[in-house]
C-alpha cells in the first residue's frame, strides 16, 4: 500500500513538473519554425489556453520579426491577451499591430476589438474619461474602414452610448459648479456641453442645467429661452424650473 501511494504521489509530481515546465521549454526549443509557432498559438487559443497562446505568438515575433506570418502572430497575441483579461498588454499589442501593419486586412477587426477593450475600462461620469475618449476614437476609425456591416451598427450604438456618457460627465461637472455657486463656470461648461452633445439622451439634462446657471445669475430672459427650447424639443422633460 505504501509503495502504491508513493508511486502515485511520484507520478503526480512528475505530471505537475512537466506541465509547469512546458512553457519554459517552448522558449528553449531551437528548431521551431514560424509556421509551427503560429499553429501552436492558434491551437492553444482554440483551447482557450490564452496564456500559452500568447507565449507562442510572442516567441514567433521575437525570433521571426520579418516573417510573413508576423502580422497574424501580432493579431493573435493581441486577441489572446484580450481574452485573458490582460487589458494593458492587449492594448499595447493592438497598438503595435495597427502601427506595424496598416495595410493588413485585419485592421478593421483590430480597431473593433481595441474599441471594445477600451469601452470595458471606461469609468463612471465624474471620474477620468480618458478611456471613453480613446474608445470613441477607435470606434470612429473602425467606422471609417467598415461603414456598412452588422458590426458597424453595433459600433454606432456603442459610439452613441459613449458620447452620452461624456454628456453625463459634463452634467456632473456642471452640477459641481452649481453646488459651489460658481455660476459663471457652470454656464460656460454647460454651453460647451450642449453644443457638443445635442444629439444624445442626456441633452435635455444639459439644457436644464444651463437654464439653472443662467437663472442663478439673474439672466432670466436667456433662462426662459432655454426652458422654451426644452418644452418644444423635449416635452417629456417638462421645461420647468429646477
Amino acid at each position: 500500500m505504501r509503495r502504491t501511494r508513493l508511486f502515485l504521489a511520484t507520478g503526480a509530481a512528475l505530471i505537475l513538473l512537466f506541465s509547469s515546465g512546458c512553457s519554459e521549454k517552448l522558449s528553449r526549443q531551437t528548431g521551431l519554425t514560424d509556421a509551427v509557432l503560429l499553429a501552436r498559438g492558434q491551437k492553444q487559443a482554440e483551447r482557450k489556453k490564452y496564456g500559452n497562446a500568447s507565449e507562442a505568438f510572442q516567441l514567433l515575433l521575437e525570433r521571426f520579426p520579418t516573417s510573413p506570418l508576423a502580422p497574424r502572430a501580432q493579431f493573435g497575441l493581441a486577441s489572446s491577451r484580450m481574452a485573458n483579461k490582460e487589458e494593458i498588454e492587449a492594448e499595447v499589442a493592438f497598438d503595435d499591430f495597427l502601427r506595424l501593419y496598416p495595410a493588413d486586412p485585419r485592421i478593421p477587426d483590430a480597431l473593433f476589438l481595441k474599441a471594445t477593450l477600451l469601452s470595458r475600462q471606461v469609468l463612471p461620469p465624474g471620474r477620468d474619461q480618458g478611456k471613453t475618449l480613446e474608445a470613441i476614437k477607435a470606434y470612429k476609425l473602425f467606422l471609417e474602414r467598415e461603414p456598412d456591416s452588422p458590426r458597424s451598427r453595433e459600433a454606432s450604438g456603442k459610439l452613441r452610448e459613449l458620447r452620452n456618457r461624456l454628456a453625463l460627465h459634463e452634467a456632473t461637472v456642471v452640477n459641481h459648479f452649481l453646488s459651489r455657486k460658481l455660476y459663471g463656470s457652470a454656464e460656460a461648461r454647460a454651453r460647451r456641453a450642449v453644443a457638443a452633445y445635442a444629439d444624445v439622451a442626456a441633452s435635455p439634462t444639459l439644457l436644464s442645467l444651463l437654464g439653472e446657471a443662467l437663472e442663478k445669475q439673474g439672466k432670466r430672459d436667456e433662462a426662459e429661452t432655454i426652458r422654451k427650447t426644452l418644452a418644444e424639443k423635449y416635452p417629456e422633460h417638462g421645461g420647468k424650473k429646477r
